[in-house]
């Protein structure tokens, strides 16, 4: 008898706790979507960006080109910049999609002044 009223318990929390969390969900999520990401679609092609609060983000756009010909091919090409909080690291990914295949290329770079540009700086 413990048992079942142990399982209906567990039972009962996991169904308040799943309603609770959509609906916080469900209050976040379109904010995040207004907030921090911008699209935009055409029969050509489509553009999107996001940017988080940290610093990270992605732009991207993608078009046919020769449309309605034998040539037509989707080429996407984009960039996206990844914020590492830990080491103040930022790496920015540029690349390119198309029928010749995915190239990228990609640049490190850390936010903090190094020990000589504070010397400088300070005079």
């Amino acid at each position: 008898m413990a048992s079942a009223k142990l399982l209906l318990f567990t039972a009962l929390v996991a169904i308040m706790a799943a309603n609770c969390s959509a609906g916080l969900l469900d209050a976040l999520v379109p904010r995040a979507i207004t907030e921090f990401y911008s699209s935009a679609s055409s029969k050509e092609g489509y553009r999107f960006n996001v940017n988080e609060p940290n610093g990270s983000s992605r732009e991207e756009v993608g078009m046919i080109l020769n449309p309605g010909t034998d040539k037509e091919e989707l080429v996407v090409m984009g960039a996206y910049t990844v914020y590492d909080e830990k080491t103040d690291t930022e790496t920015t990914t540029m690349y390119t999609a198309d029928k010749d295949g995915y190239k990228a290329r990609y640049q490190t770079k850390n936010r903090k002044l190094s020990p000589g540009a504070l010397k400088s700086a300070a005079g």
